[in-house]
């Protein structure tokens, strides 16, 4: 059984959190939220609406601690930026694996994060987006951007009205991934939208001046970035280095399997 550290008990961390109690190939070791968080020293099944299970909200903080005496296999990360330092020195010290799921990252942040990752030696699954609809997605508009390079590309996405980072971390990684095709280095537009509860959608845009093709992505709930999440926990098991969800779900393979096909 894959022992499963979680940082951040928000929605989406809570809807982790969930699948683990209900999936028999994982268990909770211990879960995390932010420093000063009202949630810290609640039992976990009290956060969730549920019965207690004898597992505590902690401080992230506390990590090293908790790794020393708790056995955890893999982390996965649903907080926020200011938790992957601490989270990763805890990390190296304990030879744990980490799947940061969280947005919001500078590139400075990313230089950082990547090069302590290499140099330690760790494993580290970066996904901003771990459903596979969105990964399947990159890997398309990559084909499109080839293809149609003389068209013109915008954004749109639209997330719940407390999500913060704006634009998406989703949103700015389908930019690069089109950047990265076209022959010119006009940067990609985001459109972002801030309403009601929306969960997350994704649309892209590309015209002609006689035609256009859009491509959207749209998550019903958190359960798709929960399943993407233990998906990448046990991907990275045993693993070192800095991957990212097209290494996890082995995105160009079946690309390449389904071209043969056809």
């Amino acid at each position: 059984m894959i022992q499963v550290a979680v940082c951040g008990i928000g929605r989406t961390g809570s809807e982790v959190i969930r699948a683990i109690l209900q999936n028999e190939r994982f268990s909770l070791a211990a879960a995390f939220c932010r420093p000063g968080s009202e949630k810290a020293g609640k039992d976990i099944g009290t956060l969730l609406h549920t019965i207690p299970i004898g597992i505590v909200a902690q401080d992230i903080s506390q990590a090293e601690q908790a790794f020393a005496e708790t056995e955890i296999d893999v982390v996965i990360d649903f907080s926020n930026p200011t938790c992957a330092k601490p989270l990763l020195r805890a990390c190296k010290k304990h030879r744990v694996p980490v799947v940061f799921c969280t947005t919001g990252y500078t590139e400075a942040d990313l230089i950082w994060m990547s090069d302590f990752v290499v140099h330690n030696n760790l494993g580290v699954v970066y996904a901003p987006n771990v459903t596979l609809g969105v990964n399947v997605l990159l890997a398309a508009l990559k084909l499109v951007a080839r293809a149609l390079p003389e068209f013109d590309y915008l954004i749109t996405e639209t997330h719940h009205n407390q999500k913060k980072d704006i634009p998406s971390g989703t949103a700015k990684k389908i930019a690069s991934a089109i950047q990265k095709e076209l022959p010119r280095d006009a940067a990609v537009p985001i459109h972002s939208v801030r309403i009601g509860g929306y969960v997350g959608v994704h649309t892209v845009l590309l015209a002609s001046d006689c035609e256009r093709l859009s491509l959207t992505h749209e998550s019903f709930n958190r359960s798709a970035f929960a399943s993407g999440a233990l998906t990448a926990a046990a991907f990275i098991l045993g693993k070192t280095g800095w991957y990212d969800m097209e290494d996890v779900l082995g995105i160009a393979e079946r690309l390449e399997n389904a071209a043969n096909v056809v």
